[in-house]
């Protein structure tokens, strides 16, 4: 019996947050503004597309986003209203198919293999939702393939309010035509030490051997980007998600200088956070696989410090947070973060290279 091929599209909302503001205030849609803070240590969440041609961009600090466009203006985030449309545009998918992954707030797979709209046309099926999710006044864009990794790259060849197919018979030859730097998991540090090797596109990829990546960077990252790299993604489309990790962050209204008070803070502020999100009394209550320290710095720069343990342990987070503040070199911290990942019930295999 022949295998199905499977038929599997990413959509991902066009500048999310920003589209929705426009639906708030109108008078904002031909004006270039961002989402997030625009004060001294505001971080822009996301910028719409006339922002985003003077170079604005997520994660940007608010005043490096002025310096590239002085007009631009900042609209304070409304999550709950995020959420709320979010959740619209999922019931419209559900009219499709039941086998949906919501990625984020603004991305879902969405598995379309046994889909009979269109006389099981995939494309036409999300020109369809395309164009209801239009009605909400809101825009967003489709890769479709028959995997995951290459639905969400050609997701963006059509941005903004488009799609793109790749059959499975044109997947190697798109691979190979890629910057690295456009593979899910590839992030700067590992481009660049795979450029160190003369490997920069796909293609370079595709011609070396999964022994020779395994040596450059790592034996899982190296399995894995040689995979995808040869069109190989089995990944299924997830409906239900368990929860890796959690955490609390916090950007300080002031940079903080002493260690103490570093200590100090994570103690009173964000443990007590952590765990309320954990919804347990005491910290043996629930099992973990490791416990982590993240703290950016007054440059932007960051670092993380992870420890392997089974239950979560304060103390070893003040170890921790020593740890990374050594690590600025007496540089101010804007950012103090706690986290600890879960145990993973299925060992399920990861879902990006994270390779960074």
């Amino acid at each position: 019996m022949a295998e199905v091929t499977r038929k599997i599209a990413l959509l991902d909302l066009d500048a999310f947050f920003a589209s929705v503001e426009v639906l708030r205030d109108p008078s904002l849609r031909h004006k270039p503004f961002a989402v997030g803070g625009g004060g001294d240590r505001g971080v822009v969440a996301t910028a719409n597309y006339l922002a985003r041609r003077y170079g604005v961009s997520s994660a940007m600090p608010g005043s490096q986003a002025r310096r590239l466009c002085p007009q631009l203006i900042f609209v304070k985030p409304d999550h709950a209203r995020y959420r709320d449309v979010s959740r619209q545009v999922l019931q419209l998918l559900t009219e499709v198919t039941d086998i949906i992954e919501p990625a984020s707030i603004d991305e879902f797979y969405l598995d379309l293999t046994e889909n009979t709209l269109f006389k099981g046309s995939a494309s036409l099926t999300m020109q369809a939702l395309r164009q209801k999710i239009s009605q909400l006044g809101i825009t967003g864009s489709a890769g479709i393939s028959n995997q995951k990794m290459v639905a969400k790259i050609a997701s963006d060849e059509r941005k903004p309010d488009g799609q793109f197919l790749v059959t499975p018979e044109q997947i190697y030859e798109y691979i190979s035509q890629l910057d690295l730097k456009r593979i899910p998991g590839v992030g700067p540090k590992s481009q660049k030490l795979l450029a160190q090797h003369g490997l920069i596109k796909g293609l370079d990829i595709q011609a070396v051997t999964v022994s020779r990546l395994q040596e450059i960077i790592g034996e899982k990252a190296g399995y894995l980007l040689h995979q995808r790299c040869q069109g190989i993604d089995k990944r299924e489309v997830v409906t239900e998600r368990v929860r890796k990790s959690v955490g609390v962050e916090q950007t300080l209204s002031a940079d903080m200088t002493h260690l103490v008070t570093a200590q100090d803070y994570c103690q009173q502020q964000l443990l007590p956070k952590l765990k309320k999100r954990l919804q347990i009394t005491h910290w043996r209550e629930q099992p973990i696989r490791s416990q982590t320290v993240k703290l950016k710095f007054s440059d932007f720069t960051q670092t993380t410090v992870s420890k392997a343990t089974q239950r979560v342990s304060p103390s070893a987070f003040y170890q921790l947070l020593e740890q990374a503040w050594t690590r600025g070199n007496n540089k101010g911290v804007r950012l103090v973060g706690v986290s600890v990942a879960l145990p993973d019930p299925e060992q399920q295999q990861q879902l990006e290279l994270d390779l960074d």
